[in-house]
């Protein structure tokens, strides 16, 4: 149940991972792990082209309203049309952690017609984080695609009615 935003150089990426479905004051959540990593810099004077990770967070227990990930979900497809930017707060109220997912120009990046910046907030009592990277249509197209299947492999099981004996 895994959902996969690329950056547009593909020198950045968020990861993330359902691991299953929890109720949190009686609402309906999903518990994911969020990895993001961004590649970039030659740290010696290897072969040009040839590059490290530069960073990696690993948030292994991010819990988030299930309607909310629909909500994005929404989002990422309505933006598909209209490149309107957008933010979401997936987060459940009263929970001690926040983790926001926004898609739009940003001062500061190389963004510009078709190539807005992603940035994840992500904040708990002892933690905060925040990961910016310029995607394009493709990339949160497989966002959305990947995000909607992940989705559907955590709803519940269906089901089925009693099959009736003869």
């Amino acid at each position: 149940m895994n959902f996969r935003l690329p950056s547009n150089a593909g020198y950045d990426t968020l990861e993330g991972a359902i691991l299953r479905p929890v109720r949190i004051n009686d609402e309906p959540c999903l518990l994911l792990e969020l990895r993001t990593t961004g590649t970039y810099f030659s740290r010696d004077r290897s072969p040009a082209g040839k590059v490290v990770e530069d960073y990696a967070f690993r948030l292994p227990q991010v819990v988030v309203l299930r309607d909310r990930m629909e909500d994005l979900l929404d989002h990422l497809r309505h933006w598909q049309v209209t490149q309107e930017d957008f933010g979401v707060d997936l987060e459940p109220e009263g929970h001690e952690a926040t983790c926001t997912m926004e898609v739009g120009m940003r001062e500061g990046m190389h963004c510009g017609p078709y190539k807005p910046a992603f940035t994840l907030y992500y904040s708990s009592v002892k933690t905060r984080v925040e990961v910016t990277f310029v995607v394009d249509p493709s990339c949160l197209l497989e966002w959305a695609e990947t995000m909607e299947r992940a989705l559907e492999l955590a709803s519940p099981a269906r089901r089925r009615p009693p099959i009736s004996s003869r």
